[in-house]
């Protein structure tokens, strides 16, 4: 195991892991945006897309993330 990138200092797989892969959600709004810092940092590009604002999807360049 590996300690998340999100900061946390806990295991990835205990912190950020289940929500990246829709196991659950994020309990607060922290928690989303640790979730999408540590989808950045591990190249999940599909979680940062699905966890934009619907409004706000049309404007995201995955090339470019």
């Amino acid at each position: 195991m590996s300690v998340c990138p999100c900061g946390s200092k806990l295991e990835f797989d205990d912190c950020c892991s289940p929500v990246l892969s829709g196991e659950r959600e994020a309990a607060t709004a922290e928690a989303l945006m640790r979730a999408r810092y540590s989808a950045y940092a591990t190249g999940n590009i599909d979680f940062l897309h699905e966890s934009l604002h619907p409004s706000h999807r049309s404007d995201h360049d995955r090339n470019a993330t």
